[in-house]
């Protein structure tokens, strides 16, 4: 423990009891700084302890809040595929109809109301269609996608969607490959519906940016448009099933979105504000080679 000195300016003898009793002092301030020690180790193993069980208990939570939402998905599941089937059925029958009506001379007024329950049977179809999408669990097919590719040739296709006319897109590729595994159709639905929402955010002869960033082991897209921002407590809720900022929206898009994406093992995320505008993340895993091979290359 350490060692206890005394001195005298005089000669000075000290008796066996003297000695003893210091010796006894010595013991007992020994014992008692032991014993503070132990306290302290004590101490920080209690504290560990209770951040170890505070952490299980957070884990053990989100993984229960997983199981139910995946409980809860499936059952969702198959009472979908069970109402959409109940009904694709008459609404194919009345499509059918009013595709036949459609090629018969009818009155101007006549043709109006076709036209309103001809569009209204096919926003229908889509609604049944995504439920069931949003519905099924996410199975992929993955394969090595180098990601400035597949934006470049994802390009052709989104400048021609109508939500596009009048609209740039600028893409800002990466200087080297950039490899990644996943899901190439599934990816490609990912980003036609978030440029398709960033086209309709914006007016004729704005601008889309959609550019990359890389982060550790993870690969970041961002897409952002210079529309009027969306309110912060709106924000939360934008992937949430059934809920929609636009008057036709089904509320699924960014729902099926996120699920996609969570399947490959990556994040969303959504941020807006008055200068920026609107910016959607979507992180990626990288493939461990792909990430080797870039750190290398920033090194140098």
């Amino acid at each position: 423990m350490g060692t206890i000195c005394s001195s005298s300016q005089q000669h000075h003898q000290y008796s066996q009891d003297l000695i003893a009793s210091v010796e006894l002092f010595a013991e007992r301030a020994a014992t008692a700084i032991d014993n503070y020690r132990l306290y302290q180790q004590q101490q920080q193993f209690n504290e560990l302890l209770e951040a170890e069980m505070i952490k299980r208990t957070i884990e053990l939570r989100a993984a229960q809040a997983k199981l139910i939402e995946q409980e809860r998905l499936a059952a969702i599941g198959e009472f979908a595929a069970m109402i959409v089937h109940e009904i694709c059925n008459p609404l194919t029958t009345v499509q059918l109809g009013l595709n036949h009506f459609s090629k018969l001379d009818l009155p101007a007024s006549a043709q109006a109301r076709l036209s309103l329950a001809t569009n209204e049977a096919g926003r229908l179809a889509n609604l049944l269609d995504e439920i069931l999408l949003y519905s099924k669990p996410q199975v992929l097919q993955l394969a090595e996608i180098e990601i400035n590719t597949f934006v470049q040739a994802l390009l052709m296709l989104l400048q021609s969607m109508p939500q596009a006319q009048e609209r740039r897109i600028v893409f800002v590729p990466w200087d080297s490959p950039i490899y990644i595994l996943g899901d190439a159709a599934k990816l490609k639905q990912v980003f036609i519906h978030l440029i398709r929402n960033a086209c309709e955010a914006v007016d004729p002869g704005s601008t889309i940016l959609w550019t990359m960033s890389l982060l550790p082991e993870q690969l970041c897209l961002s897409i952002q448009n210079g529309g009027d921002p969306i309110a912060l407590d709106s924000l939360p809720k934008l992937t949430q099933p059934f809920y929609s900022t636009k008057a036709e929206g089904t509320g699924l898009g960014l729902a099926i979105v996120k699920r996609i994406v969570e399947a490959h093992l990556g994040s969303l995320s959504i941020t807006s504000s008055e200068p920026e505008g609107t910016i959607v993340q979507v992180q990626l895993p990288l493939q461990h080679q792909s990430y080797q091979t870039l750190v290398n290359q920033e090194a140098e």
